[in-house]
């Protein structure tokens, strides 16, 4: 059976990428793993973060359109690793990342995590430029 694994990053929101995602998995009557991870260790006492937020969000969108919706929150030092080894560890058959307007010096700064992660998956990647259209 499919799994999808959703990596959702600080700078997603609910947009027609992810009505589109849901619809898609429901046809593939595959659930979806919606996956957001923090840098750092987990705190007791911390604000909420906007990867939080998104994570929260998009769970609930797509739980709209297709039941089997589980979101994963982890806390790491190693955002890539974290997200393979998630994939690995829940069996996903797809990983897919929304790709962001992200600046080439904003890039250089933070580092290219889907293009980083696109060389080390050993599973397929289903990359969504933010301009895309929802069709599936």
């Amino acid at each position: 059976m499919s799994k999808i694994l959703l990596a959702v990053s600080e700078q997603w929101t609910v947009d027609k990428r992810i009505d589109a995602l849901g619809r898609w998995a429901n046809r593939l009557d595959a659930p979806i793993l919606v996956v957001h991870v923090v840098v750092g260790l987990a705190e007791t006492s911390r604000p909420e973060t906007p990867g939080e937020r998104a994570l929260k969000l998009i769970t609930e969108q797509l739980k709209k359109s297709t039941p089997r919706v589980e979101s994963l929150l982890l806390f790491s030092n190693e955002l890539v690793n974290a997200l393979l080894k998630t994939a690995q560890e829940h069996q996903a058959t797809m990983i897919v990342l929304g790709l962001s307007r992200q600046g080439v010096l904003e890039r250089l700064i933070e580092g290219n995590l889907p293009r980083t992660i696109l060389n080390t998956s050993t599973i397929p990647i289903l990359a969504l430029p933010p301009e895309w259209d929802g069709t599936l």
